[in-house]
């Protein structure tokens, strides 16, 4: 679909990854088997969905990908848009709309809707245990911890490093 038509590098990459994690845990299943994304988060959190930013850090790894769905019965004209904290931008969010974005780079909530008007969202994208998991010779960050050397501890952090400025170069 839309990410494989206009970020065909990302998705050829989190499509392997999703192969080499399935090879090596047979028996995990995605959410959807079709997707190549490995997580789909739904916020239901009524008429004022994710209105506020935080400033938390997202879980997810800075070169991943992700696609944001707006669902909900709202005149998107008078409220629920998107609003991309980063770029300074606030957009028009009809239901049914998708939006593609790096999570891990891009902070984003939402304009509250009118009383009585509902606007929810889907998220689904890849999860960056799952990238970490292959990262770590096939075990968990804890599980990796236990028998990692300081140098794997160390080259570790200057993949992650690295990784999170090859994103980053991706923008303008």
């Amino acid at each position: 679909g839309m990410f494989r038509l206009y970020c065909r590098v990302a998705y050829t990459a989190i499509e392997y990854q999703k192969s080499s994690f399935t090879f090596v845990k047979s028996d995990a299943q995605y959410p959807c088997p079709a997707s190549i994304f490995s997580a789909v988060t739904v916020e239901l959190g009524g008429p004022h969905c994710r209105t506020d930013w935080r400033g938390d850090v997202p879980p997810y790894q800075p070169d991943s990908w992700a696609i944001l769905t707006a669902i909900g019965d709202y005149r998107y004209t008078r409220g629920g848009h998107a609003i991309f904290w980063e770029f300074g931008i606030v957009v028009q969010f009809p239901p049914g709309a998708c939006i593609l974005l790096p999570p891990g780079l891009v902070h984003y909530s939402f304009v509250e809707v009118p009383d009585h008007h509902h606007r929810y969202s889907v998220l689904q994208w890849a999860g960056s245990g799952i990238d970490r998991f292959l990262h770590n010779r096939d075990a968990t960050d804890t599980d990796f911890a236990k028998t990692a050397t300081e140098a794997d501890h160390d080259e570790r952090e200057a993949r992650r490093c690295r990784d999170h400025r090859t994103a980053i170069d991706f923008f303008p």
